[in-house]
């Protein structure tokens, strides 16, 4: 009796041990299951990495599970890159006087964050068996460029701010971000020192054409667009570097402002190859490294000198196909096609 009493307490004990053990097996994966990439998420200048798993009875909810955590988590880290961005700038314009401003960019931040997960992307993933759940593992990264682009544009497309902050260092740091996001293959661009200006030449009025003939001495290229007259007078080819000089006139009975975009403006060579505006002036202003964009109120019936520079032209170009000046806002370019020029 006693014998077959123990022999119970023995069973009893081990069936015990065996629930203890599976509620166990639940909670715990093999190591060598975890994937290196889960253990040391990758890290990079230009992109957020965030790593998470998840389980459940079902395989495609474990994934799901695991690529909504992933990308929740890398909000987190994107708010707190946008907050430092915010942060450099309130330093700049001082928190108490632009309370209004600061409000309208605290708006803008949020919808930045929220509107760009859409764009992080699940590079890795790793199922397991988790006792009787299935584990998901998901790596995914987001660019910070496109953050960074989505925040500029933001500012950009609200006059109000963007008139606040472009002045700022820190816009100047944001601009020239994201050109390195839109054009990895472009070497940055160290700032030169400012060269005055020569006199610009006297232009005749002339018509409007289409189709223009190649810059020769004495003589203007024009172009009319809108309430502007675009004059061509020169174009100076030097150390791999086109300078491309301009009268510009507003013609309209008010001011105007001519809002120049940099990133759009560009020269095609004999061969096809573009090339990207590096520098744009405007009288006395001059775009700085990574501006995206220069603006100018021109005075009406005032010729307005200008000068659209291009950097790092290929050596062999021997005329320019096609010069194309991008306005903000408008999508028709300024084009001046089949010009020659004396290297």
């Amino acid at each position: 009796m006693s014998r077959s009493l123990n022999l119970l307490l023995i069973l009893a004990f081990s069936l015990l041990l065996i629930a203890c053990g599976g509620s166990k097996e639940l909670s715990k994966t093999d190591t060598g299951d975890i994937p290196e990439w889960y253990l040391t998420t990758p890290t990079a200048t230009d992109h957020i990495y965030a790593a998470t798993s998840s389980t459940s009875r079902d395989m495609d909810l474990a994934i799901s599970k695991a690529s909504t955590e992933v990308r929740a988590k890398i909000a987190r880290t994107l708010q707190v890159k946008v907050n430092s961005m915010q942060k450099k700038f309130e330093e700049e314009v001082g928190e108490g006087e632009n309370s209004e401003y600061l409000s309208q960019f605290t708006q803008a931040t949020k919808t930045v964050v929220s509107q760009e997960m859409s764009g992080s992307q699940i590079t890795q993933k790793k199922l397991v068996k988790d006792g009787k759940n299935w584990r998901a593992y998901v790596l995914a990264k987001y660019p910070i460029g496109a953050a960074q682009k989505a925040f500029l544009n933001k500012i950009s497309n609200d006059n109000n701010l963007y008139t606040r902050f472009r002045a700022t260092e820190a816009f100047a740091e944001l601009e020239n971000d994201v050109y390195k996001y839109d054009n990895p293959d472009i070497a940055q661009i160290t700032n030169e020192p400012q060269i005055e200006s020569p006199p610009v030449p006297e232009v005749h009025e002339v018509a409007a054409v289409d189709a223009v003939a190649p810059v020769t001495e004495g003589k203007s290229i024009v172009v009319e667009h809108n309430d502007f007259t675009f004059a061509l007078i020169d174009i100076k080819f030097e150390n791999r570097k086109i300078t491309c000089s301009f009268i510009i006139t507003n013609n309209a009975e008010d001011d105007k402002k001519l809002n120049v975009s940099i990133y759009d403006t560009k020269i095609f060579d004999d061969a096809g190859s573009e090339t990207i505006a590096t520098t744009v002036k405007l009288a006395n202003t001059t775009s700085n490294n990574g501006w995206s964009r220069i603006d100018k109120q021109l005075i009406s019936g005032v010729p307005t000198p200008a000068e659209f520079i291009f950097d790092k032209v290929s050596s062999k170009i021997s005329n320019i196909s096609l010069l194309s000046i991008a306005l903000v806002g408008d999508k028709k370019k300024v084009e001046f096609r089949n010009l020659e020029f004396v290297k």
